[in-house]
């Protein structure tokens, strides 16, 4: 008899239908190739006031998922040296200057920056993990947008059933995110993110 409540209430839950995750979007604006093939991670705003790293965690991450996947990415210190000696700060536009600059001392062909729109760790009155990204890639030959994406991830979007498959790391939840965000600039046929 339990052995049959067991089985109709898994198979039940197995059932539920679940609202579809919001994962946000990826516009892609030009698919010509990146030349050079070199990406340069600036740091990012941080809109958040419940951890003031956020933006650098986030940018953190996104640089080694571009690592991972064998892109060429200038080191954060390097980036972060340049943009003190140049009185450049991540709440500004990029200058055109900085742009020149990378693409011809550093070989840059892509800087990607962004903001952190929300940043939320597990506990402290959130039942689940959540992080809202926007990014957008810049071409240093042009100077116009090559990509922008808006990654909106809670640790309940990858939930299979009852509680098995929830992620409740924030950095987890973010490299997620950003794996994510990875493979749709790959589909979408950005020649400089090598498959």
């Amino acid at each position: 008899m339990i052995l049959v409540f067991l089985v109709v209430f898994v198979s039940g839950c197995a059932s539920l239908n679940r609202k579809e995750a919001q994962t946000g979007y990826v516009k892609v604006f030009t698919k010509e190739p990146i030349r050079p093939c070199k990406v340069a991670i600036l740091p990012f705003k941080n809109e958040i006031e419940n951890d003031e790293n956020a933006g650098e965690k986030v940018a953190t991450i996104l640089y080694s998922g571009f690592v991972s996947t064998g892109v060429d990415v200038v080191l954060p210190g390097e980036v972060r040296k340049l943009m003190i000696g140049r009185h450049f700060f991540t709440y500004q536009n990029i200058p055109d200057t900085l742009l020149l600059f990378l693409r011809n001392n550093m070989s840059v062909g892509l800087v990607v920056t962004g903001r952190v729109i929300e940043y939320k760790p597990y506990g402290g009155g959130s039942r689940y993990p959540e992080i809202r990204v926007w990014i957008e890639g810049i071409s240093t030959k042009t100077g116009r947008r090559v990509f922008t994406a808006y990654i909106t991830r809670r640790g309940d979007d990858y939930r299979k059933i009852l509680e098995f498959g929830v992620v409740k790391s924030i950095a987890e939840l973010t490299f997620r995110g950003t794996d994510e965000l990875i493979k749709k600039l790959q589909e979408a046929g950005i020649k400089c993110i090598k498959e």
